[in-house]
């Protein structure tokens, strides 16, 4: 290439900037009283698209305010995915949900079809001990009231993920904010309680504790996503509490129970802990 053909390439770039945009991403735009269109997303600006539908080059801006829902192809091959979150290869399941949505992630923020491979990779994050990155994707969906469900969800993994990482006073002001923090009942949720029991694990509050995990075992025995990490939670704050046999025999039941789980994965760990603590006794 001519050399000064290149260099004036170079500064067209420069000068472009900002306006130097993506291919176009195929989507269907769904808008309020039933509306749709089949077309291409070309360019994001903030809060606007630039949409463009058939073989028109011609684009309409659109606030993404207005927008009631964007459907995107994603490809993502479902059984392998289920397969490696099933063999608990969490960051080999990150690698390909992370590949699959790359071609979206400027439009992750926008309601989509996009928010259930989210949520998918929100939990992978945190089970992978990726905080950090739990908490960037739940923040971002917890703002969105367009799937109340989701929402909640958000909130939860939210407030786990700073658990986890062990940002207490960050916590507590969100039990504060979703009023996760009134007196319990029997209707109280299972991930509430779930919940509780973990930040009172981390205050050091291990009766407490240990009463808020209890009660998911005894009120929410059927709810197969809190029991398992409930009775995990159990074992641990026995442990807390040096109370030892307890906290071996829920142990193993857990890996009884709940063959090839990662909660039998983290069960039998635990049990290490209690034999090394039974050996300097």
């Amino acid at each position: 290439m001519n050399r000064t053909l290149f260099y004036l390439m170079i500064a067209c770039l420069l000068l472009l900037g900002g306006r130097v945009q993506g291919a176009p991403v195929p989507a269907q735009l769904m808008m309020g009283q039933g509306r749709s269109w089949q077309g291409r997303i070309v360019s994001r600006d903030g809060d606007w698209i630039e949409f463009s539908t058939g073989a028109s080059a011609k684009t309409t801006r659109i606030g993404v305010s207005t927008i009631k829902q964007l459907n995107f192809k994603v490809n993502i091959d479902t059984k392998k995915l289920s397969a490696m979150m099933s063999e608990m290869d969490y960051a080999g399941a990150i690698a390909s949900l992370e590949k699959s949505l790359a071609p979206f992630s400027e439009y992750s923020d926008l309601p989509s079809n996009l928010v259930r491979y989210n949520a998918i990779l929100m939990e992978l994050y945190y089970r992978n001990g990726q905080y950090d990155k739990s908490m960037a994707l739940s923040r971002m969906m917890s703002r969105s009231d367009s799937d109340p469900a989701m929402q909640s969800k958000a909130r939860v993994y939210t407030t786990l993920a700073l658990i986890s990482s062990g940002q207490e006073d960050e916590a507590k002001s969100l039990l504060v904010e979703f009023g996760w923090d009134q007196p319990s009942t029997r209707e109280t949720a299972a991930d509430e309680l779930y919940i509780r029991a973990k930040l009172n694990l981390l205050s050091g509050q291990y009766i407490q504790a240990l009463e808020d995990a209890a009660k998911v075992v005894a009120f929410h025995s059927q709810d197969q996503d809190w029991i398992q990490p409930a009775e995990l939670l159990c074992a641990e704050i026995y442990t807390e509490l040096d109370m030892l046999d307890s906290a071996d025999e829920v142990c193993r039941q857990i890996m009884i129970l709940y063959k090839n789980t990662p909660e039998a994965e983290e069960a039998a760990k635990l049990q290490e802990r209690i034999n090394a603590l039974r050996a300097g006794q």
